[in-house]
């Protein structure tokens, strides 16, 4: 099976089983585009390949995903995934930043490093130091594990603030982004992680997705997926920005407090990708996917959007032997 791609863009053929057992040909592409000061998406001049598995912040620890995999045979709607640092234009301790799309904003508190004292009687979150640049990232939200793994935080397990006992924590790093209306005072407070980059195949929610992979599983399915996978177990967004539907043309998309011009805008350009399957009898399948996925980095004033779609291997006649990735004019 062949893949002929006849756009500027980045593409690739993966085979694939599946949920339903199905042997399929993932065609994935992936447009990479910069931004220009009045928010136009331009095509980058170097392309970002679609990338086959996870790429994290740090291989030699368990961290938090930089950049995902692209491959899976469908989303759920749309992910967006945001990576980069909140921005003072000056030495700041705490600022906000925001993320607007789809009518949708979600907000992050963003501290300067801090550490837990003790304090009245409680273990208590210490002031924070300045900042001009903050990763936004998980390790810096709620969440992590007790030295045993006996406590563990599974929507973020690389975070800070778990342990079995409170007294453990202290002179140990705070939680410095959290949600505006829930403020990490003490070690007591245990809201919900916040963040918005990549989640784990093995963070919750995507982990109870997967499925159930008991006996009855290994006697009448193994190796296929069980009957209750949930194909959300795709999408690799923060829950809060996770989409309903794909995005199309012209969707407005804002980001404030992560570029030095304070608010970082675009609008997402046409896509006119139509793909298509040709099979062993001379049959042509098409289709054309909305953009499934947005990943955004306002520091590098740089968009990858990525669509794809599932072709049947089919056999016999109905094989497929070539993919082709063309751009509607």
């Amino acid at each position: 099976m062949s893949v002929a791609n006849s756009t500027p863009f980045e593409a690739l053929g993966v085979p694939y089983v599946a949920p339903d057992g199905r042997e399929v040909v993932i065609a994935i592409v992936k447009a990479s585009f910069v931004v220009s000061n009045d928010g136009r998406a331009l095509l980058a001049d170097e392309q970002t390949p679609v990338r086959i598995c996870d790429f994290v912040f740090d291989r030699e620890k368990d961290s938090s995903i930089r950049h995902p995999s692209d491959v899976a045979p469908r989303k759920v709607g749309a992910d967006v995934i945001v990576v980069g640092e909140a921005v003072a234009r000056t030495p700041t301790k705490v600022m906000d930043v925001a993320f607007q799309a789809g009518g949708r904003t979600v907000s992050l508190r963003v501290h300067g490093p801090r550490v837990y004292y003790r304090a009245a009687g409680k273990i208590a979150v210490g002031p924070a130091a300045p900042f001009e640049r903050r990763p936004i990232l998980y390790e810096y939200a709620y969440g992590g594990h007790s030295d045993d793994y006996g406590v563990l935080e599974r929507k973020n397990p690389v975070g800070c603030g778990v342990a079995k006992n409170p007294a453990d924590l202290v002179d140990h790093p705070a939680p410095s982004i959290e949600h505006p209306a829930k403020p990490i005072t003490s070690a007591s407070d245990k809201p919900d992680p916040v963040g918005y980059g990549a989640i784990g195949s093995h963070w919750h929610p995507r982990s109870e997705y997967v499925g159930t992979y008991d006996e009855v599983w290994r006697k009448t399915r193994m190796p296929l997926l069980p009957t209750n996978f949930d194909p959300r177990f795709f999408n690799v967004a923060n829950p809060a920005l996770q989409f309903e539907q794909g995005f199309r043309p012209g969707a407005s998309f804002s980001i404030l407090g992560m570029h030095e011009d304070g608010l970082f805008r675009f609008e997402l350009p046409a896509l006119p990708i139509v793909l298509f399957g040709k099979t062993d009898d001379g049959r042509t399948l098409s289709a054309r996917p909305p953009v499934d996925t947005v990943l955004i980095e306002p520091g590098k004033r740089r968009v990858e959007l990525t669509l794809r779609h599932a072709f049947p291997q089919g056999r016999g006649k109905t094989q497929l032997r070539e993919v082709r990735i063309n751009v509607d004019d």
